[in-house]
């Protein structure tokens, strides 16, 4: 399993995935308590299952990170800005985990559009 890191907004997250190749270099990257959505060079197919391991912690904070483990499905894969805007929801998202996603996007405003629906 290899981990790559993205920015989240304030966060840093460290997403490690249970697949042969990772998911590359992404672009806005949303997580959310119902899944992630994000733009990548390369296309995936639909459906898809990843398995994820993500941890995230505030930039420059020396803090444990919080760890998340969960299953994806690729729901959504649509050309965008030269790339493709992948979604993936969330399919077995412990509730304890969704609490603390649903809290963090909501507390530091880094929800995308459809979750700002669920304020």
């Amino acid at each position: 399993m290899t981990a790559v890191s993205y920015s989240f907004g304030e966060y840093r997250v460290s997403l490690a995935l249970a697949a042969e190749d990772s998911l590359g270099p992404l672009e806005d990257l949303h997580i959310c308590h119902l899944g992630m959505r994000f733009i990548s060079p390369r296309q995936i197919k639909l459906f898809s299952m990843y398995e994820f391991d993500i941890a995230m912690r505030p930039v420059g904070s020396e803090e444990e990170p919080s760890k998340i483990r969960c299953c994806g499905v690729v729901v959504g894969c649509d050309p965008e800005n030269g790339g493709y805007r992948i979604v993936i929801h969330f399919a077995d998202l412990e509730k304890s985990d969704a609490c603390c996603l649903e809290n963090l996007t909501r507390v530091h405003r880094m929800r995308c559009d459809y979750c700002a629906n669920f304020d």
